[in-house]
């Protein structure tokens, strides 16, 4: 028996992870799950018997082997795979090949499948990208409790449904990991590392932490305050140059905070931004003082290619992180977007 499910479809056998196990129903419940959930830009072959699989694998095609320990054997060790991960079902583990248990969660296993391809990432040619240039969304306001982040995330998950849409939170605290109720794979300095020291990594590290949420892909933000305010302006802006180039996004929504070093130059690259007003005396009083700011210290083009959005009183937000393209938030943020020929 030979399963085939492809994601990708670029036709590259060098690109294949292979799934070797007798269990029928593990293995194609592994396959599907890495299908839908590993983010996996990579063509995954089911076979239910090493022996049929060395008959019709090249071990120089496949990246990954993961083979239960039932299959694995002198035969296997000796076929010239590069890499391989044993999944354990007796519990007694070996030095080599990599091994992990067999009867943990499938979340687990794919996570480990997803970092051991990262670590194979071959270098990214100058011209990978598809795409037009990523357009640039900044959100920022002075005015606190303003719904800033709800909007933002709101904005995202509309202009995902029609392209590829990367959001990045800034915020000191951004209590995202309690939002979606999970633990992140890493976070966005774990980016800012790749993109320092191994850039041709970036882009399967970058799928590996991203979180969907509702269709959008979000960036985990770094964990700390004290390390958001370490981070220089350039660092910023090289990571989204890479982003830029090594992927195929058409947007990416930046949930701006002062926090961030240089969070002016940082806008000054967007495309767009937009800013929530509100109509108190201290929102007013934020507002003038802000925008006296940016004139000041000669940020004029802020100044001017900034949307002044002021949200209504909704009488019901969304209950639902994950799904936030209805109501009356989605209907006013829609227009907004519309307005602006985005969507």
């Amino acid at each position: 028996m030979n399963n085939t499910a492809s994601k990708g479809g670029d036709g590259n056998p060098a690109r294949r992870i292979c799934i070797c196990d007798s269990e029928v129903s593990y293995g194609e419940h592994l396959m599907e799950y890495l299908r839908h959930e590993g983010r996996l830009s990579r063509d995954i072959y089911l076979y239910t018997s090493s022996d049929l699989m060395l008959e019709r694998e090249n071990p120089r095609d496949t990246r990954l082997l993961v083979i239960a320990q039932s299959q694995y054997s002198d035969k296997i060790e000796k076929a010239g795979f590069t890499d391989i991960l044993l999944l354990n079902e007796s519990g007694v583990y070996m030095d080599k090949p990599e091994n992990m248990s067999k009867y943990q969660s499938v979340e687990n296993i794919c996570d480990r499948i997803r970092e051991l391809c990262v670590t194979q990432e071959e270098e990214v040619s100058e011209g990978v990208r598809h795409a037009g240039p990523m357009k640039r969304i900044g959100i920022y306001s002075p005015v606190t409790r303003c719904l800033q982040t709800t909007f933002a995330l709101c904005m995202g998950q509309l202009l995902s449904a029609s392209a590829p849409v990367l959001y990045l939170n800034f915020e000191a605290y951004s209590g995202l990991e309690d939002m979606l109720s999970r633990s992140f794979r890493g976070t966005v300095s774990d980016l800012l590392y790749f993109n320092d020291c191994a850039r041709e990594k970036l882009a399967g590290q970058l799928s590996f932490i991203t979180e969907k949420v509702g269709g959008l892909d979000l960036l985990p933000p770094v964990e700390s305050f004290v390390l958001l305010r370490s981070i220089k302006a350039e660092q910023w802006l090289e990571l989204l140059r890479t982003i830029e180039k090594v992927t195929e996004y058409e947007y990416c929504i930046l949930d701006l905070s002062e926090h961030a070093d240089g969070v002016f130059e940082i806008m000054r690259q967007c495309d767009y931004i937009f800013t929530i007003t509100r109509e108190d005396g201290f929102a007013k009083a934020k507002m003038n003082q802000y925008e006296m700011l940016l004139r000041s210290a000669q940020y004029e083009d802020i100044f001017m290619k900034t949307r002044r959005c002021r949200l209504p009183v909704f009488r019901e937000l969304p209950g639902n992180i994950f799904m936030m393209t209805h109501g009356e938030l989605a209907s006013c943020v829609r227009g907004i977007l519309e307005e602006e020929g985005l969507l």
